[in-house]
């Protein structure tokens, strides 16, 4: 079906370059151009951070496919920060509740279930870091950009990045200085970065993370429009 249809497409709009190489491969009749996910800064104004005597991680999104918060949670549990909570912020598989509770950790993890959108904003920007996991999956996870990341960086709270760190993904966070990398499955790499955040935390030293004016119009989902209609200009 995929064929067929890049065979009769006047154009091919995917949202990562990885994607887009894959589009290319199913020999299309039209172009394949790359627009990404971009930042909706508005959806942030008028939410504030508020310091509190936890420090606050985020997961905003649930987990399907191969995403794991297992490393994560092993880190977590290794870290030995008894004053550290993650929330997550949609469905959590059973095996992964079943999974938190073996390692001791029912008090430091909070499941939120699914909750509105606003809500679902307003959590992340009152965070203290956002989490963001993305798996290698044999190398796939390279490539990919969702707009989950965007949305963490409009939040303006360090990301802790649990990404492939030679993918697309970690390249936009050290770009940017949103946040901090380490793979995915690096339990080791992952303790260390929950301790290093929680030192700058424990100082007042973890700071808001807003993009520099470039960044924050290369990224915009208003760029992005223009970028969708110059391709539809050039179709007509």
């Amino acid at each position: 079906v995929a064929r067929l249809v890049a065979r009769r497409a006047d154009a091919i709009v995917a949202a990562a370059e990885a994607i887009a190489d894959e589009a290319r491969g199913l020999q299309p009749r039209g172009s394949v151009v790359t627009i990404e996910n971009g930042c909706d800064f508005d959806d942030f104004a008028g939410l504030e951070h508020r310091r509190s005597d936890r420090f606050r991680i985020t997961h905003a999104g649930s987990f399907v496919g191969k995403r794991d918060p297992k490393p994560f949670l092993r880190a977590l549990a290794e870290s030995g920060l008894e004053d550290t909570v993650v929330r997550f912020v949609g469905e959590l598989r059973a095996e992964d509740r079943a999974y938190a509770e073996s390692l001791g950790l029912e008090g430091r993890v909070e499941l939120l279930g699914y909750v509105p959108r606003r809500r679902s904003l307003e959590l992340q920007r009152d965070s203290d870091v956002l989490l963001l996991l993305i798996p290698d999956a044999g190398g796939r996870g390279k490539g990919v950009l969702s707009g989950k990341v965007f949305e963490y960086l409009a939040a303006e709270r360090p990301i802790l990045a649990a990404v492939p760190p030679d993918g697309a993904a970690a390249q936009l966070v050290r770009d940017t200085g949103a946040g901090v990398v380490a793979g995915s499955d690096d339990v080791a790499a992952l303790t260390q970065a929950l301790v290093d955040l929680h030192e700058r935390w424990q100082r007042g030293e973890l700071e808001e993370t807003p993009l520099a004016p470039t960044w924050r119009d290369r990224l915009s989902r208003g760029r992005r429009v223009e970028e969708l209609a110059d391709l539809l200009r050039s179709l007509a």
